[in-house]
């Protein structure tokens, strides 16, 4: 399997935890750090998503799979990002 597809996936759920413990730590309002959360994670996603729902062909099945594997991965490390920054904050105090 080629190595650098897999090294994309690992930079980006990389990517995801450190977003997840750096948006623990600002000072903003839940929901704008919910709706900045989203607007993180669902790029990745949906650029597997939508080619897979427009076309209806053999591959279109598992793009969209894919795309939601993307989604709750991608949801899986920012929220392990986000109990993270909270458990060191704990544990500092």
């Amino acid at each position: 399997m080629p190595i650098v597809p897999q090294l994309a996936l690992g930079a980006y759920l990389l990517f995801l935890i450190a977003s997840g413990w750096r948006l623990w730590v600002i000072g903003w309002s839940p929901r704008i750090k919910m709706l900045t959360a989203m607007a993180l994670i669902l790029p990745m996603p949906l650029l597997f998503i939508i080619p897979g729902a427009m076309r209806h062909d053999g591959w279109s099945d598992m793009l969209i799979r894919l795309g939601l594997t993307l989604l709750i991965c991608g949801l899986l490390c920012l929220a392990g990002g986000f109990s993270a920054a909270r458990l060191r904050a704990r544990r500092c105090k």
